[in-house]
Order: C-alpha cells, then sequence, then structure tokens
C-alpha cells in the first residue's frame, strides 16, 4: 500500500464548494478554538487547543501518552462532546450538526474496528451499508479499495484470520469507503506491514 493508492481511493467524490457558502478551497476544512474536554474536576484530557487545517494539508497531532490527541480526535469527529471551544469541519460545527460531518469524514482508530467473524469483504460491505452507499456503487468501491490494501487474495477469508497489518489496513479501506473529504486517523501506523 501506498501513499499513492491511499491518495487514489480517497478523493472525495465532489471537491466543488458551493458559492453561497462564503468558503474557498484556500480556506480552512478544521478549525478548532479554545477547545476543552474535562472529563471530570480532576481529568482535563484537552485544555484550551486552537488550530486550524487547510483543505489539502496533512496534519499531525504530536505528544506523549494523556495528552489528549484522541480525545481531540473524537470531538471533531463527533464521538463524544466537547466540555467548551468550537470545533467546525468543512464550515459544520460540530454541536450544530453532527449527523452532516459524519457524512464528510471517515476515522481509523487507534483499536481497529472491525468484525473477526466477517470477511474482509463483508466487512466492508457493512460499511458501504452504513455510509448508505448505492448497491451498484458497492462492489466496484469495495475492489477497488481491496486492491489498493492488497488484500484481494484474503477478501474472502475471515478477518478474525488475518494479521495484524491486514487488519489495520483493512481499518483504513473502512474509513475510505464514504470519499471522505477529512480522514481521521490515530496511530495510523501502529501494527501496518513495513511495505
Amino acid at each position: 500500500m501506498t501513499a499513492q493508492s491511499i491518495a487514489s481511493v480517497s478523493k472525495p467524490q465532489s471537491s466543488t464548494v458551493a458559492a453561497s457558502t462564503g468558503r474557498t478551497q484556500g480556506d480552512a476544512i478544521i478549525q478548532v478554538q479554545d477547545l476543552a474536554k474535562i472529563f471530570d474536576p480532576d481529568i482535563r484530557a484537552v485544555d484550551g487547543i486552537s488550530f486550524a487545517v487547510r483543505r489539502g494539508e496533512i496534519f499531525g497531532f504530536l505528544g506523549p501518552n494523556g495528552a489528549g490527541k484522541t480525545t481531540t480526535i473524537k470531538v471533531i469527529t463527533t464521538l463524544i462532546k466537547k466540555t467548551s471551544g468550537r470545533a467546525v469541519v468543512d464550515g459544520i460545527d460540530v454541536d450544530k450538526d453532527p449527523a452532516a460531518i459524519r457524512k464528510i469524514i471517515g476515522y481509523a482508530a487507534q483499536e481497529v474496528g472491525i468484525d473477526d467473524e466477517l470477511t474482509g469483504r463483508e466487512n466492508l460491505r457493512l460499511q458501504c451499508a452504513l455510509y448508505h452507499l448505492p448497491k451498484a456503487e458497492r462492489d466496484e468501491r469495495i475492489a477497488e479499495l481491496l486492491k489498493a490494501i492488497d488484500l484481494e487474495d484474503a477478501a474472502d477469508r475471515r478477518a478474525g484470520t488475518y494479521s495484524g497489518g491486514m487488519r489495520k489496513r483493512l481499518d483504513l479501506a473502512m474509513a475510505l469507503i464514504p470519499h471522505p473529504k477529512v480522514l481521521f486517523l490515530d496511530e495510523p501506523t501502529t501494527g501496518l506491514d513495513p511495505q
């Protein structure tokens, strides 16, 4: 799997931005201002972080364990609610329309989110259904992703028989199903094969 193969399967279906939104291609696709997440009075997982990510930019969080990287990603991807501050993805506030955000993002978590009892192909088919990908497009999209992640030969084996690297690649393919405008990868290289 190469960066080029990932890029070729992760292009959004439409890169056109409506003129009425006032946004242009050069504007930030992610904007975070004074974001905070407090789990209880003693645990401030995120404390006033601010940043912006431009369209097409690759952005990485670096920091020690417990610094709040995963928590920040979970807030931006609408998996958890923030305590305060603001987070916006492609002009959509995470609090105002989380469903709209989920339609335009892909997310591969630290822990691989695949069903071991299903085959690789069935895992991808399920993800297609969750994103309401039209049936006519599903098989083509699945074939494209299986080729990109080099799992064509193992596609019909139970995912529980996959190596750690194969599982991680399948999880990445699942995140790419919706042609996301924004792709979130949490600890993306953990367990990946060096190819």
